[in-house]
């Protein structure tokens, strides 16, 4: 690499990092900051450092790191409860996403692969900022948290027969394919309710080789990814989403007696991974097509965004969570996910997207990582004047109706008949 190329990433990387601690202390989620010295510095910006494969290949590192450490955190007994919920509301979900988007392109454009391609893009949440938006809220371990959470990985599981649907759509879906379709998504929820159930009846067990692992902690550190990256894997090479591998591994390492320190070697490497992440998503964002198409990508995003909240809302009331819980649970589930962009890529490889819907998909995909966040922030501050306003309401109603009894019970009573 020349002097000047390593000059110009070191110098985005310091402005990312120092972005990101002015939107801290802004109280706003720093991935932000990430993403926008991404699109400042970036190809359509100043043009200090390119999009390459190695960044997009160091971000998607970070996600399956992300849902390695989430397997480890999550708390078995819980996530098995709420994982039927989690998996009929992802279904629902994706049906009406697909089926609005698809109607709507059919009308406008005459357009029905591409629509089809875009809804399943837009039905998958974002498990990257959605975490980072529990951490910040400190709702990582609420009820809405862990039902948003349960929800996640069910639409990471609704990726592997997205993608082979949108594959699929390149030619006639044969009747061999729909049975490959249907077999790798039965094999995936095969492979998740088998470690639930053998898990759940392990406490904890001991993991081989810990005692080496734990002498060294670079050692350690490079166990553990390896145990991240061999799971991921082999979910791939099943024909599944690495994503599950590495979720499903995460699960393995969680009961296990490497839990603590694996936590704590993993960690460090995940933010790494995380930060190019948001970052490589500002670099994806075309600044020139974003102002000549601002008003197009606004209306687009208001729309995805107030839709699947709204969406995952409703779906959460009918399945009788209470209106506080579905409110937080839909505002995490807001932001559009990271692997609609392996979908986008997809889609125009087997020619049912074109360059234009695929560029636009992008912006909005992109833009929804961005402003969600503050989207989040903004929705439950309403909510909060708003339950702030209704109890202050119901305490002077309650009031009222006190003073009133207390009359009523220190009044005379009215004489009888025989009085």
């Amino acid at each position: 690499m020349h002097t000047q190329n390593l000059t110009a990433l070191a110098l985005v990387l310091a402005a990312a990092v120092a972005l990101g601690f002015a939107m801290s202390r802004l109280r706003l989620p720093a991935a932000a900051g990430f993403i926008l010295v991404g699109v400042a510095l970036g190809p359509s910006g100043l043009g200090l450092i390119d999009t390459s494969d190695s960044i997009e290949t160091l971000a998607a590192l970070g996600v399956l790191m992300l849902l390695f450490i989430i397997g480890m955190e999550m708390r078995l007994q819980s996530f098995r409860k709420s994982l039927p919920l989690a998996l009929g509301v992802t279904a629902l979900t994706i049906v009406i996403i697909v089926s609005s988007v698809t109607l709507f392109t059919a009308f406008v454009h005459g357009e029905v692969m591409g629509g089809a391609v875009i809804g399943g893009m837009l039905s998958i949440s974002s498990t990257a900022v959605a975490m980072k938006m529990m951490e910040d809220a400190n709702e990582k371990d609420s009820t809405a948290g862990r039902l948003a959470l349960a929800i996640l990985v069910a639409q990471d599981l609704a990726v592997v027969p997205l993608l082979l649907l949108t594959n699929g759509l390149g030619g006639p879906l044969s009747p061999a394919g729909v049975v490959v379709v249907a077999g790798k998504v039965i094999l995936a929820l095969a492979l998740l309710g088998g470690f639930i159930a053998v898990l759940g009846r392990v406490k904890s067990f001991r993991f081989p080789w810990s005692e080496y692992l734990l002498q060294d902690f670079d050692i350690g550190t490079l166990g553990v990814l390896g145990l991240c990256f061999t799971a991921a894997a082999i979910s791939g090479l099943l024909g599944l989403s690495p994503a599950l591998g590495a979720f499903l591994g995460g699960l393995a390492v969680g009961h296990s007696t490497l839990r603590r320190a694996a936590l704590t070697m993993a960690q460090p490497v995940q933010s790494i991974l995380l930060f190019v992440f948001f970052l490589s998503i500002g670099l994806l964002i075309d600044l020139n097509y974003l102002v000549a198409q601002a008003w197009v990508i606004l209306f687009a995003l208001i729309v995805v965004t107030g839709g699947k909240t709204f969406l995952n809302w409703l779906l959460l009331m009918l399945a009788g969570e209470s209106f506080g819980t579905a409110v937080e649970a839909s505002l995490f589930l807001s932001p559009v996910g990271e692997f609609s962009f392996v979908i986008a890529s997809a889609g125009v490889a087997v020619g049912v997207l074109t360059e234009a819907g695929h560029k636009l998909a992008i912006a909005v995909i992109a833009m929804s990582l961005l402003v969600s966040p503050v989207w989040f922030l903004m929705a439950r501050l309403f909510h909060g004047i708003l339950q702030n306003q209704a109890s202050r309401i119901m305490g002077l109603d309650l009031k009222n109706y006190r003073l009133w009894r207390t009359e009523l019970l220190a009044s005379p009573a009215p004489p009888g008949p025989g009085e």
